[in-house]
């Protein structure tokens, strides 16, 4: 097994490919994860763009560095996921949640891959980022989605989170496509208690950062060092809470439709 980027108490972080690394591990009870999507414009010549280029807009001033692995076509997408959600499938305990981000271009497909990789589909749940860019004549892109399944049967537990999730796209963003925090909070809800999540691409951190924050232990992948850095420092200042998040889901903003 390769050395760590960074460990503490509640989060290691390995700098490398996930291929690579996910069969070293072991007792991974979830997968929450926000790979790349790879559906940034319609043709080649689209997708092949700097990440840059494809996801930010021109009036955003600030600098995020580029991410790896998103250029691969449909086929190919389909195909690179079956094999990681595999491969968390083969170290995940019984009835382990996966839940794994997603747009509405490809998430046809990755409904597709989470099966081929042995996964129970169960659902797919929303996140509603209030508002998302106008299109002309039709629907604002103002959602995207957590593909949801489990390892086998799902455990029924005394929690109900909602499938809808209102929370603005953070604006102090140190990646490109990273989430809120609220947000990976209100996944964490289908997460059985003293479970390890496992996050194979885990960009700046922010899966890390709410898993420690609720109590939980946490191993995040990421291939490009200068990510795995910004992930060691955000986990190295969150404090470890003890409670659950089961006993204050009043504290999430909850949106039922």
């Amino acid at each position: 097994m390769i050395e760590p980027y960074y460990q503490d108490e509640a989060v290691t972080i390995y700098n490398g490919d996930s291929m690579q690394i996910i069969p070293q591990l072991e007792n991974i009870g979830a997968v929450i994860t926000d790979p790349p999507y790879s559906s940034g414009g319609a043709h080649r010549s689209d997708r092949t763009q700097s990440t840059v280029a494809k996801y930010v807009n021109s009036d955003t001033q600030a600098y995020r560095p580029e991410f790896a692995g998103d250029s691969r076509d449909q086929r190919s997408f389909m195909t690179w996921c079956t094999l990681w959600m595999g491969a968390c499938y083969n170290i995940a305990t019984p009835g382990a949640p996966i839940v794994s981000f997603i747009d509405w271009r490809q998430l046809p497909v990755l409904t597709d891959a989470v099966q081929a990789g042995g996964w129970v589909w169960r659902g797919i749940a929303v996140w509603d980022k209030g508002f998302g860019r106008p299109r002309p004549g039709g629907f604002s892109n103002a959602s995207e989605y957590a593909l949801w399944g489990t390892k086998g049967p799902l455990e029924p537990r005394e929690v109900y989170p909602p499938g809808i999730f209102r929370s603005s796209a953070p604006k102090d963003r140190q990646h490109i496509t990273q989430k809120p925090e609220a947000v990976m909070g209100w996944l964490m809800q289908i997460v059985p208690p003293g479970a390890t999540i496992l996050d194979p691409f885990m960009g700046s951190g922010t899966t890390l950062k709410a898993a420690k924050e609720h109590g939980y232990k946490a191993i995040g992948i990421e291939v490009d060092p200068s990510f795995c850095e910004i992930a060691a420092k955000r986990c190295a200042e969150t404090i470890t809470f003890q409670h659950h998040h089961e006993t204050e889901p009043e504290q999430m903003e909850l949106f039922n439709g």
